[in-house]
């Protein structure tokens, strides 16, 4: 993505804007050649390649792509959270993607915005202030007195109809039911020019609507979705004319489908302004983040965790450690498969749970840089941890010995092959996972491993992103096991996950205790219903709740505050990034002035 042959790299796909960088506009290798395949496709998947970039930076007289176009920065997309994807829609209401919701929530600014303690932050949120007076039964906001990017006024009147709007959507608004989202709201309506008033049917415990229901929640421009059919706004989720009216602090300037999205400053933004010029978010197309970065096309990449020390000790890149974010892995359990029904005993599961050395996976995978877990509330939210959880939950810890009781207890016992059985039939399924992602096959092989140790056999079957969404939303495919990352965006709440009725309840977990739990910690202020609530889904593992590792990265020195940019939660601030030196272009930036 720089001017010449070095680090360009990034061609116009045919039908797909102009043939040119996205940093610097500037032509460069056609996609559909040699060359432009081996660039994107050629280092990737192979850790001793990461290895040899590195080991390139540091041989004397290799120097790094120098930083080309004026005030530009270029991220690969999921920086801080995750390997790098697709945006694929800009519609916050139809999406859960990180990666979609990084660049709409820069397009349109939640109500809601959580800091990376998970407190309200006015100063990012389109609201200034929030109360609730009867303890969570009504809530008040009051608004900035902000534009739209076209110089309307944000009203009280965009607020209602964006509530309007996803209750007309219904269960194809993506966080239906979250949070109480929208089957708890009575009534929203203006209660001055700036201010706006909701009402619930009932009182709910005000941390969690707070965080979980209204924490996030994106508010759209009425005058430019008044009068959209549902149908239009499916079509259009990547035509980049629909979202060009902004009240975040960037708007859209070019969106290349499957390639990148640059992103340029919103003049009337009414929050802290961006320091930049011009922001790419590069999908990167399957390629190496830390390769993109040794040849200049980004300006930050995640580190591998296998090179840490390597990466630590680069002498022109700079190492930023975010530590551990409020995310967890999950291998999702399918309560209805037809292949493992043995899934559905609770013994089975813990003794799933009991046999992964979880420690074996942080020190080979992580290299020591994650934090054991059995729960659904991740180890760095520390201050909602319930005192089990806080303990590591030692029933749920490595033990095979106990994992191979209870399989005996269950009525499964080994073969020839060491692989159990029961009535004929094997204790054997298939687990799928996100392909293209090599630490993720190591860590499928050690649970593969683990397993076999005790008599379960498990095959690994990868497939596209894409394919793994579409099949957990119910695309008719039938399917064991599943891998996933989640990241608790508010607050930990299991309802979404593993309530009868559950808004994301994939694996179709069905436990009425979990329910009446869950039920609990939505109407109890406090945390004994949620520590309640934890600790029974830890015990009956709904999920096998596995370790994610925790992230570093590796930046160019003229790039500031991508810690304060990221959030344990998958938000980012890019308004809050600086620049200096070549990346800032002072005789530039002073002739503007």
């Amino acid at each position: 993505m720089r001017p010449g042959a070095p680090g360009c790299g990034k061609a116009a796909t045919p039908g797909f804007g102009r043939s040119c960088c996205p940093r610097c506009r500037q032509r460069c290798v056609a996609p559909w050649t040699w060359q432009g395949r081996r660039r994107k496709r050629g280092l990737v998947r192979v850790s001793s390649l990461f290895l040899a970039a590195l080991v390139g930076l540091l041989l004397p007289g290799v120097a790094v792509a120098t930083t080309a176009g004026c005030g530009t920065v270029v991220l690969p997309s999921g920086l801080g959270l995750s390997a790098p994807g697709a945006v694929t829609s800009l519609n916050p209401l139809l999406t859960t993607s990180v990666y979609n919701l990084e660049v709409s929530n820069q397009i349109y600014r939640p109500l809601i915005w959580l800091d990376r303690h998970l407190e309200f932050d006015p100063t990012r949120s389109l609201a200034s202030a929030v109360a609730t007076p009867d303890g969570g039964h009504s809530w008040r906001f009051t608004l900035h007195s902000w534009q739209w990017s076209d110089g309307i006024p944000v009203t009280p009147d965009d607020v209602a109809f964006t509530f309007e709007l996803i209750r007309k959507i219904g269960p194809g608004y993506v966080k239906y039911g979250i949070g109480g989202i929208p089957d708890y709201i009575q009534d929203v309506r203006a209660t001055g020019p700036h201010e706006v008033t909701l009402t619930l049917n009932h009182a709910a415990n005000p941390d969690w609507f707070l965080r979980l229901g209204l924490g996030g929640l994106p508010v759209l421009p009425s005058h430019v979705y008044r009068g959209l059919s549902l149908r239009d706004m499916r079509m259009r989720q990547t035509d980049p004319s629909l979202f060009r009216v902004s009240d975040g602090p960037f708007l859209v300037d070019e969106f290349a489908v499957g390639r990148y999205l640059a992103l340029v400053p919103n003049p009337r933004y009414g929050g802290t302004p961006p320091k930049l010029r011009r922001l790419v978010i590069d999908f990167l197309e399957g390629g190496s983040p830390l390769q993109a970065l040794r040849s200049g096309e980004i300006d930050a990449a995640d580190i591998p965790y296998n090179l840490w020390d390597l990466a630590t000790a680069l002498p022109n890149l700079h190492t930023i450690r975010l530590g551990g974010g409020f995310s967890y892995d999950a291998m999702i359990l399918n309560f209805r498969s037809s292949g493992a029904p043995f899934l559905r005993d609770v013994r089975v599961r813990q003794a799933m749970t009991l046999a992964i050395d979880e420690n074996e996976i942080i020190s080979l995978v992580f290299h020591g840089q994650s934090t054991p877990i059995h729960g659904p509330v991740p180890p760095a939210m520390a201050k909602l941890l319930s005192p089990l959880a806080m303990s590591g939950y030692p029933r749920m810890q490595f033990s095979p010995q106990r994992a191979r009781a209870l399989l005996n207890e269950a009525g499964w016992h080994p073969g020839p092959d060491g692989i159990r059985s029961r009535d004929g039939h094997r204790l054997q399924f298939e687990v799928e996972a996100t392909s293209g992602i090599p630490t993720l096959l190591t860590y499928l092989q050690i649970v593969q491993r683990n397993f076999a140790a005790v008599g379960i056999a498990m095959d690994i079957r990868a497939i596209d992103f894409n394919e793994m969404i579409s099949t957990l939303q119910g695309n008719g495919h039938d399917w064991d096991a599943a891998v996933l990352g989640w990241t608790v965006e508010g607050f930990p709440d299991s309802q979404e996950f593993f309530s009868s009725n559950g808004a994301q309840n994939y694996g179709h977990y069905e436990d009425k205790t979990m329910d009446a739990l869950n039920a609990a910690v939505v109407q109890a202020a406090g945390h004994q219903a949620l520590d309640a609530a934890q600790d029974y889904a830890a015990e009956q593992q709904p999920f096998l709740f596995l370790p994610a590792g925790e992230v570093s990265v590796l930046a160019r020195p003229e790039l500031h505050g991508i810690a304060k940019m990221t959030s344990p939660n998958g938000n980012w601030s890019p308004e809050l990034l600086t620049l200096s030196g070549n990346m800032a272009c002072p005789s530039q930036v002073a002739a503007t002035r």
